[in-house]
């Protein structure tokens, strides 16, 4: 089987790299190699490589910039997407397009059914669904959609990362989250489900293997969680492992006191209960705690406290 994803170096495609199964032929192309703005560079990829499956890992994720500059964010999130569809469409090759908790207005108490219907609130998410309508629209079972949430893992930019360096300074008097009286501050009424980057390549790479697909898949590691309570768990996961030490001191605020010119629904998980088919999940703290494991006896790792 040959795959061929959009996107080298981005925490999915990474992901994909590591878990590649020993079955699959996998193609990974870099925006330099095929910038998928561009209708004929994706057509004569296509051509070349004749892959089975296309995995679109090429998005346009910085949540923040995508409302300063939404045009980029449709470029990338939506009309290249449509290019892409296009092209799959007429080679006959089937296409895995990725997708976000974002694409729901946060109004719902209750994890998100694949069936219910969605409504972003802010311009990344917006993007997605335009690109969701545009896979839709065709009504192949050559494409399907793949939903995910709060994506992370011990390497590239993404929330774990960015606790873990914040939290490896506060043994600085000065530095932020050294003290009660200037913490880290985080969110803590913002309600998703943690996904570790390397169980959703898992899912795809079973995904692959289905015969016939659901126009639209959930997938993120089991359970819910605020942001607050993410990075408490990084916190006494990381002091558990001796990536970290006291003192860290976080501190609760509500989305209101986070200064962001974003939108961000205030409830996102997923239910992936479709999926539950082709893969089991396993709970998000449980994964997490694997990840950080994986991070202590990594080469990289840079977090070991020291005493």
């Amino acid at each position: 089987m040959k795959i061929l994803t959009f996107g080298q170096t981005g925490q999915l495609a990474r992901a994909l790299k590591r878990t590649q199964p020993n079955t699959v032929e996998l193609i990974q192309l870099s925006h330099q190699q095929v910038d998928i703005t561009q209708p004929q560079r994706i057509d004569d990829a296509l051509a070349y490589y004749r892959p089975n499956i296309i995995i679109n890992c090429a998005a346009y994720t910085n949540v923040e910039k995508a409302e300063i500059n939404p045009e980029s964010a449709i470029k990338t999130n939506a009309l290249a997407v449509e290019y892409i569809a296009k092209a799959a469409s007429a080679y006959g090759i089937k296409l895995i397009q990725l997708s976000t908790d974002y694409v729901f207005d946060g109004g719902s108490s209750t994890p998100y059914l694949v069936t219910q219907k969605p409504a972003a609130i802010n311009t990344y998410g917006q993007s997605k669904l335009l690109a969701e309508a545009t896979l839709l629209s065709y009504q192949s079972d050559l494409f399907c959609i793949v939903r995910t949430s709060w994506l992370y893992h011990h390497t590239g930019n993404n929330f774990l990362t960015t606790m873990l360096k914040l939290m490896s300074q506060t043994h600085n008097q000065a530095a932020i989250g050294s003290s009660k009286e200037n913490p880290i501050n985080i969110v803590n009424d913002q309600t998703g489900s943690p996904t570790m980057v390397d169980d959703l390549a898992r899912f795809l790479w079973k995904l692959c293997l289905q015969k016939q697909w659901s126009a639209i898949y959930h997938w993120s590691d089991a359970g819910v969680c605020t942001w607050y309570e993410f990075a408490q768990a990084i916190k006494t996961r990381a002091i558990g492992l001796g990536l970290l030490r006291q003192p860290i001191y976080l501190q609760p605020i509500t989305s209101e006191q986070y200064a962001s010119i974003v939108n961000r629904p205030v409830f996102s998980a997923l239910d992936s209960g479709l999926s539950h088919t082709i893969a089991t999940q396993n709970p998000w703290q449980q994964q997490l705690s694997l990840c950080l494991n994986e991070l202590k006896h990594s080469k990289e790792c840079l977090f070991v406290a020291k005493n």
